[in-house]
């Protein structure tokens, strides 16, 4: 069994860093991806990782979790990413670069729905493990396009938003005003996050109005001053990003309250939790990007070895609040002490 939070690797610094990063399992070179005609590398396999942008804190600690497993396992890994979360062509010519090389596995964290799956067909058609990560694939279009899906990792979206509401509730006064910030209005875990938020406040929170702010931390900033000046009983925010709650709380703080106004983002990002720490951010609901890209791998180990495997894992989620935030940030990206995940593919 791997234990997830004690998988932390020094490489991680590098992937954030790069577009392209290599981690080999007893190799002194890590610059180039590395063709094989065998398909397969000394000590476990080779497995190829296509991400969105690494300098995304959430991606790259999903990078690095990733990373930490590879070393664990034994296997080469050779990560790839976008250059933005909407670099749909540029994502896929780094995947198709990948199916040229020839790999063991592919995990696929792509930029939209769909703008993989063209690549991943000679994948599908070779038989090879293909493990979607974080944005679920559309399997409709995927089935159309003859490709397979081996596995599925990552958060449960609706999950996520129903352990904000959550914790808003334990905020809030029943009955209390509450504002929605939203990312990208087309996006599935967008609508999927806010949706639950929606479920488990019903009948409880007033929900006054929901906004889109494009996953940006300016924009949501300048949508939270503007709902705060126009609507002065608002008591809490909920948004589906961590970046987009940091902007949120900056506005709440810049309009003197704090401590009056909550602010209860996803993600569960670094700056998320050091915020609640030092006061800020009554409570975030942490996502463990980091053991994604753990189980991801673990995934592929497992598929490789010719393992039956299940259809969906579904990530766990934590609600961090002032209780236990000094715990994750310290675990950060890892997640905290007491909160083992075993293997699932074992």
């Amino acid at each position: 069994m791997i234990t997830t939070t004690r998988m932390r690797t020094a490489g991680a610094a590098a992937a954030t860093a790069t577009i392209l990063a290599v981690a080999l399992a007893g190799c002194s070179s890590a610059t180039e991806p590395t063709p094989s005609t065998s398909g397969a590398a000394e000590g476990g396999g080779k497995v190829a990782f296509v991400i969105k942008p690494l300098d995304n804190t959430y991606f790259g600690a999903m990078a690095e979790g990733a990373e930490a497993a590879a070393k664990e396992a034994g296997v080469e890994l050779t990560v790839v990413a976008a250059e933005n979360v909407t670099d749909d062509s540029g994502q896929a010519s780094k995947l198709n670069a990948l199916v040229t090389a020839g790999y063991d596995c592919y995990i696929v964290n792509p930029t939209s729905q769909t703008n993989l799956l063209t690549g991943l067909v000679p994948v599908s058609d070779a038989g090879t493990p293909i493990v979607n990560l974080d944005l679920p694939i559309d399997l409709d279009a995927a089935k159309d396009a003859g490709v397979k899906v081996t596995t599925y990792v990552g958060t449960n979206n609706e999950t996520a938003g129903t352990a904000g509401g959550e914790a808003m509730l334990d905020l809030v006064d029943e009955g209390s005003q509450v504002a929605l910030i939203g990312g990208l209005v087309a996006d599935p875990g967008n609508i999927a996050r806010l949706a639950g938020f929606e479920k488990a406040v019903a009948g409880k929170l007033e929900i006054t109005q929901t906004v889109a702010a494009d996953f940006d931390k300016a924009k949501a900033k300048s949508a939270a001053a503007t709902i705060l000046i126009a609507n002065p009983d608002i008591k809490g925010f909920f948004t589906p990003s961590g970046d987009m709650a940091m902007g949120i709380q900056q506005a709440v703080e810049e309009a003197g309250l704090k401590g009056k106004v909550a602010v209860v983002g996803i993600d569960g990002t670094k700056d998320q939790l050091a915020d609640i720490v030092a006061g800020g951010q009554p409570a975030a609901i942490e996502q463990f990007p980091y053991l994604m890209g753990v189980q991801s791998v673990q995934a592929c180990v497992a598929a490789m070895g010719g393992k039956t495997i299940p259809e969906t894992v579904e990530t766990p989620v934590l609600i961090v609040n002032k209780d236990n935030a000094q715990a994750a940030l310290d675990a950060f990206p890892a997640p905290p002490a007491g909160f083992e995940v075993p293997n699932p593919f074992e």
